[in-house]
């Protein structure tokens, strides 16, 4: 792979992150044949960013742009995320035309998605930039994403694609809600809980692992259904192939209940509404993870996976 156009997308408010993706910007613009896009939110909210800009060189500069960050999933043929997992799906949320290469540098805690850290950021993007796939450098993991309808009398409401999760939850009122979940057409359970999650493999170490759900490797062909504090002994969660379709109908609504999606955005849902989740089929997300850390490695590092105290 050639990358010409290099994206940049920042955490909000974080002086380190801003001033890392100008000297990452600064080793693209070293060539020639490459320019680099901020997402301009960055522009208004970091004096380090600003200052830097004015020490670039007058050619430099012709080859830095500020744009809306759904543009760069459509101009850029690679992005930086410099940030934690939830500025990574910010961005990789926006990509339901095409797929880009998504290169995820951890400057927050945990940092599943954001697996390549600080002191290996000029490294990493120097070996990406050299070319994919040759010797030691970074490999592309292609993760499945989920496509999540909601139908509300026959009519949809919203579309969209979802990288971790898919969430039906109660609202600030301790009330059970009821909620009736049917794969490929068949009834399969009503789930009496806090809520529900549908999640893929990527997502399985995310609001899932935490609701009890298993760790799924993330090529798995695989999607994850787990009920938040079920009140029932034998509700457990499900494992299904990547290409069911799962119909939760919101049957029982004692209060608000809201779909949220990666965390991120949130749709108040109405009783009779049905969400559908499926595999989104048009693309994969394209991560780029490093050749000298494994998935497995990643678990004992983050999650301590299989350590004794």
């Amino acid at each position: 792979m050639t990358f010409k156009k290099v994206g940049f997308v920042v955490k909000h408010h974080h002086p380190e992150a801003a001033e890392l993706a100008l000297q990452l910007a600064l080793k693209v613009l070293e060539s020639p044949a490459r320019s680099v896009c901020f997402a301009e939110e960055v522009a208004t909210e970091s004096r380090e960013l600003a200052a830097g800009m004015k020490r670039l060189t007058a050619s430099a500069l012709k080859k830095v742009k500020f744009v809306a960050k759904p543009r760069l999933v459509e101009s850029c043929d690679l992005i930086v995320v410099l940030g934690g997992d939830g500025t990574f799906l910010s961005i990789a949320r926006l990509m339901k035309g095409r797929s880009v290469p998504v290169l995820g540098i951890n400057m927050g805690q945990l940092g599943f998605l954001t697996e390549i850290k600080k002191s290996e950021a000029f490294t990493t993007l120097a070996a990406i930039l050299a070319g994919v796939g040759k010797g030691k450098s970074p490999i592309i993991s292609r993760r499945a994403l989920l496509e999540v309808t909601v139908t509300r009398k026959r009519k949809v409401v919203f579309q969209g694609p979802v990288v971790n999760d898919a969430v039906i939850s109660k609202g600030a009122i301790a009330r059970i809600i009821g909620i009736d979940i049917r794969i490929n057409g068949q009834e399969v359970t009503r789930i009496r809980a806090d809520g529900v999650i549908v999640g893929t493999p990527t997502g399985s170490t995310a609001y899932s692992l935490a609701a009890g759900g298993p760790i799924l490797e993330p090529s798995l062909p695989a999607l994850v259904i787990t009920a938040i504090c079920p009140h029932s002994l034998t509700q457990r969660p499900l494992v299904v192939a990547d290409d069911s379709v799962i119909e939760m109908h919101l049957q029982h609504r004692p209060g608000h209940v809201l779909l949220t999606l990666d965390g991120q955005d949130a749709i108040d849902l109405k009783e009779g509404d049905v969400v559908t989740v499926r595999r989104f089929r048009k693309h994969f997300l394209q991560l780029i993870c490093s050749p000298d850390r494994d998935y497995f490695s990643l678990l004992r590092e983050k999650l301590k996976f299989g350590m004794r105290d």
